[in-house]
């Protein structure tokens, strides 16, 4: 065994782990940390000879294992492809609505309808009235009210936020 191996022995038995664990850390899955491990020092004992001369000698490793290790979650990045089709595109407009008609479901209005909507201002009830109610599109209610769609759907995420607070009001007092 010449001084190249001996060192590239010392220096395997001196860094390994903390190499294992540094790319265990940034891959969370250990056979491939292993397999990337072993790469590292295969491209170590490679330039062993080069090395023996660096002042700083776990300092290529580390680098040889960012390197490496980067390479790995570039070539492994999951991508998930959609496939475009009539089915699953999804108008803004009935998206929207979704999910506020969602985010009612977890509201149990019902039970304290009359005093909810008693304690909400005008222009909220207006809201109320011409969405839950009347069943009126937000595209028809933003032209109707002379209000850009986002706006109003802000308006609608405050009141709904306002009926909440009012529920567990009036819950809590009944309580």
């Amino acid at each position: 065994m010449n001084k190249y191996d001996k060192f590239f022995h010392n220096l395997c038995k001196e860094n390994y782990k903390q190499i294992f664990k540094y790319i265990l850390v940034m891959i969370h899955d250990k056979s491939v940390a292993e397999d990337i491990v072993q790469e590292v020092f295969l491209i170590a004992y490679e330039k062993r000879t080069v090395i023996f001369s660096y002042e700083n000698k776990r300092a290529f490793l580390y680098k040889v294992s960012k390197n490496l290790t980067n390479e790995y979650i570039r070539k492994n990045q999951k991508c998930k492809i959609v496939e475009l089709n009539e089915n699953n595109i999804v108008d803004e407009e009935d998206l929207c609505d979704l999910i506020c008609h969602k985010e009612d479901e977890k509201i149990d209005e019902q039970k304290y309808i009359a005093d909810v909507i008693n304690e909400l201002p005008e222009d909220k009830k207006e809201l109320y009235h011409l969405y839950y109610i009347d069943k009126v599109p937000m595209k028809n209610i933003a032209k109707e009210l002379n209000l850009n769609e986002a706006t109003l759907r802000m308006r609608f995420v405050r009141l709904r936020k306002d009926i909440k607070n009012k529920v567990k009001n009036i819950k809590f007092q009944n309580i």
